[in-house]
């Protein structure tokens, strides 16, 4: 089904148009029309779930936690966003931020569990080694993320070394190459 919507410049302005693209880490206005499109689709799907099942949840942060699932599904689609990025949407401080993702992880786990592994498997994917045998290096800028991926290495190879930040970099990590070996064999 095709449903199309027209909102004037009264109800979204240009500085409204701008704010979004910022809070979105835009920068085209065809950019701006996709999300649009991708948001306008996961509040629908938010209020078709209040419709069909039980209204809506009635504690704040679990509303917090079912948008965030809409936005997974819906506009973030193949991933899960950082911090630095909820923290702009939802206006929240990194601390927030960072429970909102636990929270939401915990809560919907089994339903968003291929978001997760993209994005487990992107950030392993982008580690890169100077030489063979060195550990291997990489950016991340989710402290989620990185706790994900020490979660599958303190259950899967308790013995092996976890994911360390390097020290005086704000947010590069090393990974031992048996680490990343046991990584990359839970996640592909």
């Amino acid at each position: 089904m095709d449903i199309t919507i027209t909102i004037s410049n009264d109800e979204l302005s240009a500085s409204d148009k701008n704010l979004i693209k910022e809070c979105l880490g835009l920068t085209t206005t065809t950019e701006l029309n996709t999300a649009l499109t991708k948001l306008t689709k996961a509040a629908f799907m938010e209020y078709m779930k209040m419709f069909k099942e039980k209204g809506l949840p009635t504690r704040a942060d679990e509303v917090q936690q079912e948008r965030l699932f809409f936005l997974l599904t819906n506009y973030f689609q193949n991933r899960l966003p950082s911090e630095n990025e909820l923290s702009s949407i939802f206006q929240l401080t990194q601390s927030q931020s960072k429970t909102l993702l636990r929270n939401t992880k915990s809560r919907y786990r089994t339903k968003i569990f291929n978001y997760i592994n993209n994005t487990l498997l992107e950030t392993l994917n982008s580690a890169t080694q100077e030489n063979l045998g060195d550990p291997y290096e990489f950016v991340c800028t989710s402290p989620t993320t990185v706790e994900e991926l020490n979660l599958i290495i303190s259950q899967k190879g308790p013995t092996l070394e976890p994911i360390q930040k390097i020290r005086g970099l704000a947010s590069k990590y090393s990974c031992a190459v048996d680490t990343y070996n046991l990584l990359q064999q839970e996640l592909s």
